[in-house]
């Protein structure tokens, strides 16, 4: 298998439309070789939205406790189940569009970035700020990685490069942006930039 999608997931964190716009942008990938994997971050007030009709192969799971650490130990555990070559990390509320895949699946390197659709953000300096208004949007390149500057879908890494630094390490607000810079850095010949966009982050 290519690809591994970890999902984290838990209360109150987005509507249930939104979540299932997540999943349906995924399903429509052209590209079929993947797996989906949806943690959920505790108990379950409410059931997730069914998402049995679309053309997905998914796992569900749930924690017993609430870890409440903005999902980081739920993409730690994917990494640990996926079977797929590469690991992609997908926040229920992003978008993927669905050629990228049929893209990244021709690249053979460690580490691929892909620009990234920033909805509802403005950027004031070097600093990202939440606006809420969806005509509001910055293009992430990833380029260079650092924080402020990539978000988690946009680093697809071997897992079994995620393995050899121990999964999720970093449990803090801006993890993504603190790994991904160690990872670029550590191997900068293993790490390919791939122009097409992969989605959106709303």
């Amino acid at each position: 298998m290519r690809f591994s999608f970890v999902v984290p997931h838990y209360d109150k964190s987005i509507s249930d439309e939104v979540f299932l716009e997540g999943m349906e942008s995924i399903s429509k990938s052209t590209y079929k070789d993947f797996e989906v994997l949806i943690y959920h971050d505790g108990p379950v007030s409410r059931p997730l939205p069914d998402i049995d009709h679309l053309d997905l192969n998914y796992k569900f799971k749930q924690t017993k406790k609430r870890y409440n650490d903005w999902g980081h130990t739920l993409r730690d555990a994917g990494i640990k189940e996926a079977k797929g070559e590469y690991i992609i990390h997908f926040n229920p509320d992003n978008l993927l569009d669905p050629n990228v895949l049929e893209e990244m699946s021709k690249i053979n390197h460690d580490i691929i970035i892909c620009p990234i659709i920033m909805e509802g953000v403005c950027r004031v300096g070097n600093e990202l700020f939440r606006t809420r208004n969806t005509e509001d949007r910055v293009i992430l390149d990833g380029f260079p990685v650092a924080r402020h500057n990539i978000d988690a879908m946009q680093l697809v890494m071997r897992r079994s490069m995620w393995l050899l630094y121990k999964g999720w390490y970093d449990k803090s607000e801006q993890s993504d942006g603190n790994m991904y810079q160690r990872f670029v850095s550590d191997n900068p010949g293993a790490t390919k930039w791939c122009g097409n966009i992969i989605g959106v982050h709303r």
